[in-house]
Parts: structure tokens; sequence; C-alpha cells
């Protein structure tokens, strides 16, 4: 009945490459504007040509991971300058803190935890030393939950979340965390930014972290999600005040949040934005509210997607516009080129729209 992605595992992303050899800058690759970048395709020939068709410029990259020394100099460097020689900028690579590290939020286990948290640090001292000056991370417990898929335009396959498909003994049943109430999530969490934010500072490495996808009810499986709202969100930002603390904004997480998405997400844009806390833009839409809709195309759903860009642009917001959770089709031999090109383009199209 029920389709749970593994958070999507195999994203990631890091900011544009300074050098090939020195520390990383703070400012974006771009000339001050937005543009169209990725994190869902790899690094192969055939991968990297069909971002150059689609006008692509920025992508992330999954970096080989090592449990007792997190990434090397010297594959992150490979790396940088594989994608540079095809014009492409790394931007937003993932720590693979749900994936790898388990200690640190899903089981807030010490001293494992501290040990874990060494090696993220130790991997964003890395980063930076390849040229890299952003990455992403998540510290949800939980991962993405889905129903079943459900319908588009042209026979498009979207993903959707329906509470009330899911029976209460499943929602009921305990993962292997166990029960996470609110106050152990936030001290997990809070724990770890004490330790990682001041290493990001002094190494000049932006930290975007995602909501929580999709927003549950406390309890749901035995976890309180805490970045599912305004409130919860607006208390992350507050816990380290940093130019290298932000958010990986994903619209559509957002909008899962909200009763009204087509108004209710400017609000989220205007505070994140304003303060600088913006790193990343996840641009999906869909149809639907607050534990019941479906994900859509950019120009399908309930959110106005040329007022959403031009109020992150109003912001002075310059950095990534992604597609994400695209939809798949069984007439696309790939399942998924179709659909990512025809956002790639879209997404474009709007970022000359609205800089016009």
């Amino acid at each position: 009945m029920k389709e749970s992605d593994p958070f999507e595992k195999g994203l990631a992303a890091g900011e544009a490459a300074a050098s090939a050899a020195g520390s990383a800058g703070s400012t974006p690759a771009s000339d001050g504007r937005m543009y169209v970048r990725t994190q869902g395709f790899g690094s192969s020939d055939e991968d990297l040509r069909f971002l150059q068709r689609c006008g692509v410029h920025h992508k992330a990259a999954v970096f080989p991971f090592h449990p007792d020394r997190g990434w090397d100099l010297d594959e992150l460097v490979r790396e940088r300058e594989r994608h540079e020689s095809f014009g492409l900028t790394l931007d937003m690579s993932a720590v693979p803190i749900y994936e790898k590290l388990p200690n640190i939020i899903y089981f807030g286990k010490s001293p494992e935890r501290d040990r874990e948290i060494d090696l993220v640090c130790e991997m964003i001292r890395t980063a930076s030393r390849a040229g890299i000056n952003s990455l992403r991370y998540n510290t949800c417990i939980l991962p993405i939950d889905r129903t079943e898929q459900e319908e588009g335009r042209g026979g498009y396959l979207h993903t959707a979340f329906r509470l009330d498909k899911i029976p209460a003994e499943e929602q009921a049943q305990l993962t292997d965390a166990g029960r996470v109430t609110a106050e152990m999530h936030w001290e997990r969490i809070e724990y770890l930014l004490e330790r990682m934010i001041p290493v990001a500072e002094e190494y000049k490495v932006r930290m975007g972290n995602s909501q929580e996808d999709p927003p549950t009810p406390p309890g749901y499986k035995g976890v309180d999600k805490v970045l599912n709202d305004f409130e919860g969100m607006k208390r992350f930002i507050d816990t380290q005040r940093s130019a290298y603390h932000g958010w990986n904004f994903c619209v559509g997480s957002i909008a899962e949040m909200l009763e009204d998405p087509a108004t209710g997400i400017y609000p989220f844009i205007d505070y994140f934005g304003s303060r600088d806390a913006i790193f990343l833009v996840h641009y999906r839409n869909l149809l639907g509210q607050r534990y019941s809709f479906r994900e859509a195309l950019p120009d399908e759903g309930d959110m106005d997607f040329v007022r959403v860009l031009k109020a992150l642009k109003e912001t002075g917001y310059s950095y990534g516009i992604d597609p994400d959770h695209v939809p798949r089709s069984a007439d696309d031999p790939k399942g998924y080129y179709q659909s990512y090109a025809y956002c790639f383009g879209y997404i474009n199209a709007m970022i000359q729209a609205v800089y016009a």
C-alpha cells in the first residue's frame, strides 16, 4: 500500500568550486542571479552531456564515503575537476548523515555520535580544501513517506501522501529509532549544530538543512517531527546565528505543511530569504494540502511558480533552483529524463522572465 523512499538516497550537494586547490569562498558562483541546477544525476558522460543539452551548469555529486575517515580530498578534487571539464560547477553536495551516520540524529547515542560528528566536521574541512563551499544535509529520523502513486497528465506517475489511507496500526508502529519526542529530536539537532556550525564558519562552508517530508502528526511511527512547521523552522535558524547556517529550502515540503499553499508559502520565503538563510531551493509544486497531496509539475500545482520565483528574487536569493521529485513515465526509456528536461526548460525560462 505504501512506498517509503530512503531519504533521497544518493542525491547530494556542495557549492561553487572556489579554486582548484584553495579554500572555499562564501559568494555564489553566479552573477547574482538564480540558476537552474540538479542533485539527481550521476557523473557518467551520458548524464553530464544530457545536463549540458538542458542548459544546466550546476549540480551535486555523490562523493565516495569511507566509514573510518569520511571523504578523501583527492577524490573530491577529482570529481570537481571532472564536472568542470563538462562546464559544470559542483553545488550543494550532501553530507550523508541520515544514510551513513545514524547515531547523530536517528539514535542520538553517545559516545558514538561524538565520533560521527567529528567525522562530519572533518568532511566539511575536506570539502573546503577541495574548493567546495556549501553542503546539504538533513536531520530527519523518518524517511520520505508516500502512499500509492497517482496519475497526472499524459500518464505521468507522481508520488502522493494521503494520511487517511495509512491504517492506524501502521501509523503507530515504531521504527528502530523507537519513541522520539520533540524534546529528544531538538536535543539531537542542537547537539550537532553546536559542534558543526563553528567548523563551517571557520572553513567558510554554508550548510543547508532540509525540512521533514511529509509533515505528520506527533507520534507518527513514534516520532515527533520538529522541522515541519513555521515555528520549528524559525527555532532551527535561531539556534545558531551564522551566515553559514541555513536551509535547503524545499518549496514542496513547506507547501505540504500548509492548509493553503497558494498563499501560505510567501511568509516562509520572506522570513528566511530576508535573513539570507536560504542556500538552495527545491522547486516542487503540489496539489492538495497538509496530510493530503500529490506532487505536480511546476506549472500545474496550487502555487503560482512565477510568483514564487519573483518572491525569491525580491529577497536577494541568488543560488540554485532544482527540479525535485519529478514524475516518471513508462513511455520514457530513462523513466525520468523527459520530466527533468521539461522542468529544466521551465526553470530556465522563469529565471529569464523574472530578470527581464
